[in-house]
């Protein structure tokens, strides 16, 4: 059984750093259940991405909470990217979903003062 879930997608920030980007996503749980086990996946529309960590990984989220999940990606430019999340609602009913393609505005950070995820 492939349940119907309500994630909200909101990328909260985008900083250019030395060699790459820093992107902060929040996940909301808009629906009623409660989300475990998520998998949340970037991708990139184009070619040539290295991501630090392609995957992150949500415990639980529960009805109207957010998560805040971030990714260190080394490409020089970064226009647009998407979301994928799977996991499990209330038990054991799967659940797939993609963000919308997503576009990315960047601010600079300086080289100095960047955080290392």
């Amino acid at each position: 059984m492939v349940a119907k879930v309500r994630l909200e997608f909101k990328l909260l920030s985008a900083e250019k750093i030395l060699h790459g980007h820093l992107l902060k996503l929040n996940l909301k749980n808009a629906g009623s259940n409660i989300l475990k086990n998520m998998v949340v996946l970037l991708h990139y529309p184009s070619q040539g991405l290295s991501v630090d960590s392609a995957k992150s990984f949500v415990y639980a989220l529960m009805p109207n909470a957010d998560e805040n999940v971030t990714f260190r990606v080394f490409v020089s430019s970064l226009k647009r990217v998407c979301f994928s999340v799977s996991g499990y609602a209330s038990g054991d009913a799967y659940f797939s979903m993609e963000s919308p393609v997503i576009a990315v505005h960047t601010r600079k950070v300086a080289e100095d003062n960047y955080l290392l995820v």
